[in-house]
């Protein structure tokens, strides 16, 4: 039996499917087979066949194929108008990371609880959810965080199916040992570029003092360093940029700073609007050139602007 496991190309999304994977295979025994997912991909995602004799779908757009499918994006269902079926769709947008729900699902509707993962799904509701201060990150001393920056590397899928299996396999083992090589060297170098592109964004961010919010139009560098907006500019209450992400291809994003998020704006509802997704205080948008990048942030300025100026409940 194969069961095929599709997960979110992020720290949630890697160690989601490193608690499926151990719990599929203590039922099933079957071979694991693991799929990364990049949101770029979502325009495509529900006509894509599945692979797997049981299949399942985390920390993702919801896929009418899958046998399981968890997440808690805001978004999520825009493409889909059906219904869920309870029994194998778990879908709740307050939870602050999908590792979290998983592991609360696991143990309250299939009595399976592996304590061995815990400290992977505590990192990972932390990171997912922002709840780190910016010390935390610019000294990055802890394995998770370390982990986490290596994703900013151009991860490739045999990458991120390697980080996968060493979660599957080793555990919380992880985060107490040294890191693989292939994870330290991800890391160093990420460590560098991080330090260049911190630089580089104090050089092109333009602040406004009056409303709180930073713009700017980088290289994929940023994704190296996408708390600078709130390192640089501790004032900062929204950051919302053009990233060149690779192939002439580019990335609006869209964050509420989260270390003082109000909850006022909801920014995944903004951003589904224009064909993107995200959560209450985040949130993405894949555009095709760099002019209609400027157009949408500029829209999306305007948008935030407003809200802010209005008394709660009369924003988007």
């Amino acid at each position: 039996m194969e069961i095929g496991i599709y997960f979110h190309r992020d720290f949630d999304g890697l160690v989601s499917a490193a608690l499926i994977a151990d719990y599929a295979y203590e039922r099933w025994k079957g071979s694991i087979r693991f799929y990364p997912l990049s949101h770029g991909y979502k325009e495509k995602w529900l006509k894509s066949p599945l692979r797997g004799d049981i299949t399942y779908v985390l920390d993702f757009a919801f896929h009418e194929g899958a046998s399981f499918w968890f997440d808690h994006h805001q978004t999520s269902l825009e493409h889909y108008l059906g219904p869920l079926n309870k029994e194998r769709h778990f879908f709740d947008p307050s939870k602050s990371s999908c590792a979290i729900l998983i592991w609360e699902v696991l143990y309250e509707r299939f009595g399976y609880r592996n304590l061995n993962l815990e400290k992977l799904v505590n990192w990972a509701d932390i990171i997912d959810g922002a709840k780190f201060s910016l010390k935390d990150l610019v000294e990055c001393k802890e394995r998770a965080l370390q982990i986490h920056l290596s994703l900013s590397l151009e991860a490739d899928n045999a990458y991120l199916i390697e980080l996968a299996r060493l979660f599957f396999h080793y555990k919380d083992a992880i985060l107490r040992s040294n890191l693989p090589y292939i994870v330290e060297w991800r890391f160093k170098k990420a460590r560098e570029y991080q330090r260049q592109s911190l630089e580089k964004f104090k050089k092109i961010a333009k602040f406004d003092p009056k409303t709180g919010i930073v713009t700017f139009f980088m290289s994929r560098d940023f994704f190296y360093c996408r708390w600078a907006p709130y390192y640089v500019f501790p004032d900062c209450k929204y950051s919302l940029g053009v990233i060149n992400t690779e192939n002439e291809r580019y990335m609006v994003i869209v964050n509420e700073n989260p270390f003082s998020r109000s909850g006022k704006i909801n920014i995944g509802k903004i951003c589904a609007h224009y064909g993107g997704g995200g959560h209450l205080g985040v949130g993405g948008i894949n555009v095709s050139s760099l002019e209609e990048g400027q157009r949408i942030v500029g829209e999306i300025k305007a948008l935030i602007e407003n809200a802010l100026i209005k008394p709660k409940g009369e924003c988007a």
